[in-house]
């Protein structure tokens, strides 16, 4: 593999993990938001519950657009066209999954 095809590589998984990582972060907040909005529901501040109701639902569509697009950086490495690993004058396997 060329050291150019090494450094495209690690740029996209350095990516994707960061839109995992964002995307974690989002649902975890998601999460708080959600249990928020259910403790004010049930105390009747309804006001409030659906604030944090709201805040649940944007936290939830970041992470899904995070999401997105990590599964689009992983389909654009796996159509790199680079040698794969067992034919002949192959100098390097195929992307890291």
């Amino acid at each position: 593999m060329s050291h150019e095809n090494q450094m495209l590589e690690k740029a996209y998984a350095e990516n994707i993990g960061d839109h995992y990582r964002r995307a974690s972060d989002d649902l975890l907040h998601a999460y708080q938001r959600n249990k928020e909005a259910a403790r004010h529901h049930e105390a009747g501040a309804f006001k409030a519950a659906l604030h944090h109701a709201k805040l649940s639902k944007h936290h939830s569509f970041n992470a899904h657009e995070h999401l997105k697009e990590a599964l689009s950086i992983s389909e654009k490495m796996s159509n790199l066209e680079l040698p794969a690993a067992g034919k002949p004058g192959a100098t390097g396997g195929g992307l890291v999954q």
